[in-house]
Parts: C-alpha cells; sequence; structure tokens
C-alpha cells in the first residue's frame, strides 16, 4: 500500500529518530548493560520498531561507538569552556571546584556508561579503536589546558609534567566516580582542588 500524505508528515524528523535511539541507548546500557541490552530493546524504549535502529545505525557497535563519540563530544566541550586560564595560582584549587562542581553527578553517571564501553571495547575491536581514540582526545584537551593554566610550567609548578598532571585528575575524576558508593557524595572538583593545593603550595 502507498504511504499516505498524513502518514509521511506524522513521522517524526530523522534527527529526532536518531536522538531518541540514542537516548534510549545511553539509559539501557547504564541500567541493563550494553550485552544485555538488544536492538529491539532499544527501540522500544524509543517507541519505534527495529527497523528504525537499522535505518540509523549498521549495527550494534555502530550505536555503541556513536554514543560513546556523542558523550565524549560533551565531556569535550565541558573541557574547553572551563573559564580556568588567566587564574592566580593561588586561586588555581577554589577554580578547580567551582568549575567542576556542576558535573559531579554528571560525572557518576557518565562513569557508568563509560564504563559499559570500556567492558563492550574487550570484545569488540572497533569498539575498542574508538574508545581508545576518544579517551586520547579527552586527555589531550586536559593536557592543553594544564599547559595554557599552568603556562607551559606544570613541572616547575607541581613537580609534575603537564602529561602526567593530566592523566592524575582524569584518575581522581575517575576514582570519585567509582568509589562514590563508598565515600559519599564527593564530587571530583573537591579532591582535585586539594590535590592542586598539595601539588602547588611550595610554589
Amino acid at each position: 500500500m502507498a504511504t499516505t500524505e498524513r502518514e509521511r508528515t506524522s513521522r517524526p524528523p530523522r534527527a529526532e529518530v536518531r536522538e531518541r535511539l540514542l537516548q534510549a541507548a545511553s539509559t539501557l546500557f547504564s541500567q541493563r548493560g550494553v550485552h544485555a541490552t538488544t536492538l529491539d530493546d532499544v527501540a522500544k524504549a524509543a517507541g519505534f520498531s527495529k527497523g528504525a535502529v537499522y535505518s540509523n545505525f549498521e549495527s550494534k557497535s555502530d550505536l555503541v561507538i556513536t554514543l560513546l563519540t556523542q558523550e565524549t563530544e560533551g565531556a569535550l566541550g565541558a573541557l574547553e569552556h572551563m573559564m580556568l586560564p588567566g587564574t592566580p595560582l593561588s586561586d588555581l584549587p577554589a577554580a578547580v571546584r567551582d568549575a567542576f562542581a556542576p558535573y559531579a553527578q554528571v560525572t557518576a553517571d557518565d562513569f557508568t556508561l563509560m564504563s559499559e564501553f570500556r567492558a563492550q571495547a574487550l570484545a569488540d575491536e572497533a569498539v575498542m579503536a574508538a574508545f581508545v581514540d576518544r579517551r586520547r582526545a579527552v586527555l589531550d584537551t586536559l593536557r592543553g589546558l594544564v599547559d595554557v593554566v599552568l603556562q607551559g610550567q606544570a613541572r616547575q609548578v607541581t613537580g609534575l609534567s603537564s602529561d602526567t598532571l593530566a592523566r592524575l585528575l582524569i584518575d581522581v575524576a575517575l576514582g570519585s566516580a567509582f568509589d562514590a558508593p563508598a565515600t559519599g557524595e564527593v564530587g571530583p572538583g573537591e579532591v582535585m582542588a586539594e590535590v592542586l593545593t598539595a601539588l602547588t603550595r611550595t610554589a
């Protein structure tokens, strides 16, 4: 039967379909895990048929990689818009605490999803390649921010290279999210501020 004009106009735009599928996948992957979630589950949660998934993504791996990329771009955007460059060294710990404060719960949620991506990467080479690429992008962006904020003097100021300091701050953020059930509602910004206070004390 030919598709009527009414049916065509009642369909949501392709961009909306894709976004709803990604939102559904994000929620299900976080709640159930990637392995336990089927494409049928994602389609139903988004309010579509399974065909809608295959119209937007080549496979489950493609869906995972797309969501991984989207989540990473959000994190990169947040880092790039932090108003830290130009902050006096004495004010840096407090500035870092304030900059990361809005992302405390977001970090915990993202960690759950990123943990699922990491687990899927172990079983899927394509996902692993995307995972490595995106995590390196986060490290490179944070390293660049460290270089700008500390004016290329990271080792002189903290005793650590900008690369090591960036990796340490990422580890603090991930560790805070991982241990949140045991330590309470401690945002990564709080711990980062304490680390920076200790590292810059002599400077």
